[in-house]
Formats: C-alpha cells, structure tokens, sequence
C-alpha cells in the first residue's frame, strides 16, 4: 500500500507542478508581451481562472485518492481487530487449559 500511496502522491504533485508552471510561463509570457495594461489584465485574470481550474481539478483526485485510502485502512484496521481478537481468544483457550492441567 505504500508504493500506491507514493505513486499516487507522485502523479498529483507532478500534475500540481504541471498546472503551476504552465500559469507562471503563461503570466511571464503576458507579462512580456507588448500589449496594453487591460489586454495583459484580462489575459492574467484568464491565466489565474485556468490555475483555478486546474487546482481544483486536482483536489478532486486528492480527495477521492483519500477516501480510497481511507477505506481501503478501515478494511486493514477491521481485519487486524478480528484477527487480534481471534488469537487473544485462543491464547485465553490455552492459558485456562494451562490452569485446569489438560
């Protein structure tokens, strides 16, 4: 399950690098560019609806990676509480066999 946790930690910060780089090149280059004060407003304002976008776009696949691993510990955690509980009924089986003498 770690290796699924990095892979999938890995994509989303690839693709938050991705989003982050592409609106910085995108502000630099209207930053840049000659043109006038309004054209350069509308085409950051553009640039800062796209990141908008696109981070959302990403929180989305971070939450539903989350509650995948959520769920996916809660099954783990379940399975190690009825496991835990069968040994130590078993291990109260012995030790009272133990007592009485069998």
């Amino acid at each position: 399950m770690d290796n699924e946790q990095d892979a999938g930690g890995g994509i989303v910060s690839f693709l938050m690098g991705l989003g982050i780089g592409a609106v910085v090149a995108a502000a630099a280059a209207t930053l840049y560019a000659p043109k006038s004060g309004a054209d350069s407003r509308r085409d950051l304002s553009a640039a800062a609806q796209e990141l908008r976008s696109r981070t959302d776009k990403v929180l989305e696949q971070v939450r539903g990676t989350a509650h995948d691993l959520s769920a996916r510990l809660k099954q783990d955690m379940d399975a190690a509480v009825i496991a835990a509980k069968d040994a130590a009924a078993a291990r109260r089986v012995e030790l009272e066999r133990k007592v009485r003498g069998e």
